[in-house]
């Protein structure tokens, strides 16, 4: 679903939402599981305000359910153990805040463009699961996983020209 709103002058922008549930079955080992990749919601909302006509500020906000952690994790206080049911565990939500400055320059035959970026404004930790292994066992039935966070905060300049 998504509802957008378009200006050549002024405020334009726009706002998603999807909804997503899957379910898939394992008929050699009789399980029944959610999918890796079963993000449940996503959110997306874009916004861009013309202040001048060569001169706009924009934000855009993305918004993730947690995924899965893959394999068969349960939560053991603040660690994970090896469960009895796949894919049950889940990351954390991901969320992440971008703000762009774009100013052009017109000359008689090109344009100058500069912008500025700021990627992730929150510096929000985002996880992922970069396993491509099986979970290992480490001492005493504690599951060893692999995450890593995604972008730190990121400033960002640019320049574009157009003939």
């Amino acid at each position: 679903m998504s509802l957008q709103r378009r200006s050549a002058n002024g405020l334009t922008g726009w706002v998603s939402y999807a909804y997503s549930q899957t379910q898939l079955r394992d008929l050699q080992d009789n399980l029944s599981f959610v999918s890796d990749f079963d993000q449940r919601h996503t959110i997306n909302m874009y916004g861009s305000y013309r202040l001048t006509a060569t001169f706009n500020l924009s934000a855009q906000w993305r918004y993730g359910s947690g995924l899965p952690w893959r394999g068969f994790l349960e939560p053991v206080g603040s660690t994970f153990a090896v469960g009895s049911q796949r894919n049950t565990a889940r990351l954390p939500y991901y969320s992440r805040v971008d703000l762009r400055a774009n100013k052009a320059f017109l000359f008689r035959k090109w344009k100058l463009t500069l912008s500025g970026e700021v990627l992730n404004v929150q510096n929000r930790d985002n996880f992922i699961d970069v396993r491509s292994d099986p979970i290992r066992i480490k001492s005493r039935g504690r599951a060893f996983y692999g995450l890593t966070d995604l972008m730190p905060i990121l400033p960002a300049i640019g320049v574009a020209f157009d003939f």
